[in-house]
């Protein structure tokens, strides 16, 4: 009997248990090939790691780029006002800019191009808010330009993680490429162009598909390229008014008074802040990407147990039968599963039941006779105690097994008084 419980748990844990691994594994891969942004190579251009822009970086000097590393916006903005426009400032993390520093992207001097990867519904509010996140995938997917596409000559980039698009109302227009993996538009006299995964920037992905041509003709437009190192949130900017201290002192670049402090940008009147229509992007949804793999998996487990749970699979198999089945082996059968259940109450109902009908037809007595009939017609016919009898055909459940089968003795014993017509007491 072991054995066969052993069997059965065996087959009842072991597919839950694979299904279990595999949504582990492939929680614990996604972990790891996902990079912390936070490390301080993650696509730096001078420090090398496998998630670093080294690689990025030497293309463009080999293309005769000059490269201007700054580890803060303050000083890359400054960088970026003093050349009037003949520079690409590229942000591989802006979602550790400042909102304040976000909202002075588009008050760069004309001509200006600034490339940000993957920033989310709260940069682009801040910085270019006409262009909202439209979708999010769980992994990059790798497109083509698509037709009409003029801002690269790769043909198959790994750039389209997360897809953007325009405000319903918003009045200017955007160019698409990669399936809107990558998108473009001017705004304010600032060229913008937003990709939708760093991967391509990596140095452990530029080697895959044309990567390392998309990610180069995206900061190769400029002679100069200010490269935004950031690695953690920056502060809030100082103003011109407030103390710097000891050292260098920092440029002022605190906004005007147009702009609201500790809060979203003032929409222009040409943007719509109301929910997007079909085609265009829908706010950054609360639940976290790995939610829907997350939820397919718990319904496979989900699956996985029943099938497990499930007596057979398939149609009903014909198993010959003996013709003929003894009383007293399916007595005793049953009789096994009660008591292995410790159905005594159940077990004594069944005789019980049994034994009112057989008095019935004893005394005469219709089909669904009540209960006080029986008890009366009973009492009548032995002369016996009323609560007495009532106590053997209609009392409490027994709560051992002797008195199981004390009960049960006194239920055959009354059965056969009544039956044969004896006056014997039941007790005895």
């Amino acid at each position: 009997m072991k054995a066969v419980r052993s069997r059965r748990r065996y087959r009842l844990f072991l597919p839950l248990t694979v299904v279990i691994v595999v949504i582990l594994s492939t929680i614990v891969v996604r972990w790891l090939s996902e990079p912390d942004y936070t490390e301080k190579h993650y696509l730096s251009p001078s420090t090398a790691g496998v998630t670093s822009g080294q690689e990025l970086a030497d293309l463009l000097r080999a293309k005769g780029i000059q490269i201007q590393r700054h580890t803060r916006s303050s000083d890359a903005l400054a960088a970026v006002w003093g050349m009037r426009g003949t520079v690409t400032l590229f942000v591989p993390a802006p979602e550790f800019m400042h909102p304040d520093y976000l909202w002075m992207l588009r008050n760069s001097p004309g001509g200006t191009r600034v490339v940000l990867v993957e920033p989310g519904t709260r940069q682009l509010t801040d910085a270019l808010p006409p262009l909202g996140v439209a979708e999010r995938r769980w992994a990059t997917a790798v497109a083509s330009p698509g037709p009409g596409c003029t801002l690269s000559d790769a043909r198959r980039v790994g750039t389209t993680r997360t897809r953007y698009g325009l405000w319903s109302d918003a009045l200017v227009s955007a160019e698409y490429c990669y399936e809107q993996g990558l998108a473009a538009l001017s705004f304010q006299g600032v060229e913008f162009v937003v990709a939708g995964s760093p991967e391509p920037f990596r140095s452990d992905r530029i080697g895959e598909n044309d990567n390392a041509d998309f990610a180069v003709d995206l900061l190769s437009v400029k002679p100069t390229l200010v490269w935004l190192d950031l690695h953690a949130p920056e502060p809030k900017p100082k103003s011109a008014g407030e103390d710097i201290g000891a050292g260098k002192p920092i440029p002022s670049l605190g906004p005007g008074d147009e702009r609201v402090r500790g809060g979203s940008p003032q929409p222009r009147p040409s943007v719509s802040r109301r929910p997007p229509d079909i085609a265009a992007p829908e706010p950054e949804s609360p639940f976290p990407p790995w939610l829907f793999p997350l939820s397919v998996m718990l319904l496979l487990t989900a699956l996985a147990f029943a099938v497990a749970r499930g007596r057979r699979l398939g149609g009903p198999v014909t198993e010959p039968l003996p013709i003929e089945v003894k009383g007293a082996e399916t007595a005793i059968g049953r009789g096994n599963l009660y008591r292995r259940a410790k159905a005594r109450g159940q077990a004594l109902e069944t005789l019980r039941f049994e034994a009112r009908r057989r008095i019935g037809v004893a005394l005469g007595l219709p089909p669904k006779a009540e209960r006080d009939q029986i008890l009366d017609a009973l009492a009548a016919r032995l002369g016996e105690d009323r609560a007495l009898l009532e106590n053997i055909l209609y009392g409490p459940e027994p709560e051992t097994d002797p008195e199981l089968e004390e009960r049960t003795r006194e239920l055959l014993l009354l059965v056969e008084q009544t039956t044969r017509g004896k006056k014997e007491n039941p007790r005895d």
